[in-house]
């Protein structure tokens, strides 16, 4: 049996997903809440711990790491790796720490998936100390990200509205005007809400196909090897105005940052 075959979901994910997605993209929130060396600094929806890791590197020997997802396959991978960050399973809305905790929380590109984004803000509000700083990112509205827009129409056509639909989930937080609601109702009045254009490269349309293909939220389990297989070959033609001369494809993702501050 290929080893691959072997893989689980969250391992898949990790793997073909993180390096070429989520891994990218930790600056955001790391920056907007002021992560530094000795810091506390809280993951929330921390999947497999991609920017758990990257906080890691900036608190250094001195600080501590939390990570809190609900899905224990994700966890798993993460508390294979062997970092010193501490990983609880448990929701958004009802994180398993102590009041008064942290000098920072940040969730990177999950807050559009929690049951309640208000009440989960307001947890993670409450583990802060305060003047600890919470920053939140999720990826703004599909049809301002043209790459994924194209993928996303490709999938309609090859596959159906419900396959295509799904590959647009995670980017149905992308409103500005939900955003500020949401946070106006978790009693952030006061957050600042900022669009940062980023980008993602990938080394071909293919591989760009791929780790769409392992993320558990789009097309991981929906499509097959030989449906995957099919969607790459029309990828080719199809992302070849974001494809550069040395065969690489560069998408823009553009994202929505959550910044605040407890009192």
């Amino acid at each position: 049996m290929d080893t691959a075959t072997r893989l689980t979901p969250a391992e898949i994910y990790d793997q073909l997903f993180v390096p070429t997605l989520f891994g990218r993209f930790p600056h955001l929130v790391l920056d907007a809440a002021g992560v530094g060396r000795d810091q506390a600094v809280l993951d929330v929806g921390c999947g497999t711990g991609a920017a758990a890791e990257a906080a890691l590197e900036r608190t250094g020997r001195g600080g501590r790491v939390a990570g809190v997802d609900p899905n224990e396959e994700m966890l798993g991978v993460a508390r294979n790796k062997g970092v010193p960050i501490e990983w609880y399973a448990g929701s958004a809305e009802g994180l398993p720490l102590p009041d008064g905790t942290f000098d920072a929380v940040i969730s990177q590109f999950a807050l559009m998936f929690f049951d309640d984004p208000p009440h989960a803000l307001r947890e993670m509000v409450r583990v802060l100390r305060p003047g600890g700083r919470l920053a939140v990112s999720i990826p703004d509205a599909i049809d301002h990200s043209p790459g994924f827009s194209v993928l996303a129409e490709l999938l309609h056509r090859r596959f159906g509205p419900d396959v295509a639909e799904g590959f647009r989930q995670p980017f149905r937080g992308g409103d500005p005007d939900w955003l500020r609601q949401v946070c106006d109702e978790a009693g952030l009045t006061e957050a600042r809400i900022e669009r940062r254009d980023e980008s993602a490269r990938f080394a071909s349309a293919s591989e760009f196909v791929q780790a769409e293909g392992a993320c558990l939220w789009t097309l991981g389990g929906v499509l097959d090897d030989a449906q995957l297989q099919r969607l790459a070959a029309d990828a080719e033609e199809s992302l070849a105005p974001f494809r550069a001369a040395d065969g690489t494809v560069t998408v823009v993702l553009p994202c929505l940052v959550v910044t605040a501050r407890k009192a």
